[in-house]
C-alpha cells in the first residue's frame, strides 16, 4: 500500500502542530541538538537514536499512524518510520516533541 507524500506530510504536520504546545520566547542559552535521519528505521531504532543524542536530556517522542487509521504502536519494532517532525538535520531542544510518522513493517510502505 503506497501513501501519497502530500497526505503523509499533512497528517504529520497536523499531528506535530497538535502536540507541539504553545510557542515560547527563544532562550539563547538553551542547548540544541540535530535531528538524526531515522526515516526507514524501525520505530524502536528511531526512538533509540533520538534518545541517544544526550545523556542528560530525555526527549519526548510520539508516533503517529501514517495510514490515517489511528492505530497505536504497541510493539515499536513492528513499525517503520516514514517521516519525522522536525526533519532530519533540524534543530531539537529539550522542549521539542519529536513526531515520528510510521506504517507497519513488511506489510505497508511509505
Amino acid at each position: 500500500m503506497k501513501f501519497c507524500a502530500p497526505i503523509a506530510a499533512s497528517v504529520l504536520v497536523a499531528g506535530g502542530l497538535l502536540l507541539a504546545g504553545p510557542a515560547s520566547a527563544a532562550d539563547d542559552s538553551a542547548e540544541t541538538w540535530t535531528m538524526p535521519n531515522v526515516v526507514g528505521k524501525t520505530l524502536a531504532q528511531a526512538e533509540s537514536s533520538v534518545a541517544g543524542l544526550s545523556d542528560s536530556v530525555t526527549f519526548r517522542t510520539v508516533s503517529t499512524d501514517m495510514t490515517g487509521f489511528g492505530r497505536q504502536q504497541l510493539s515499536s519494532p513492528n513499525w517503520t518510520v516514514c517521516a519525522t517532525a522536525p526533519r532530519a538535520g533540524g534543530t531539537i531542544t529539550a522542549k521539542t516533541t519529536v513526531v515520528l510518522g510510521v506504517v507497519r513493517l513488511h506489510t505497508e510502505s511509505c
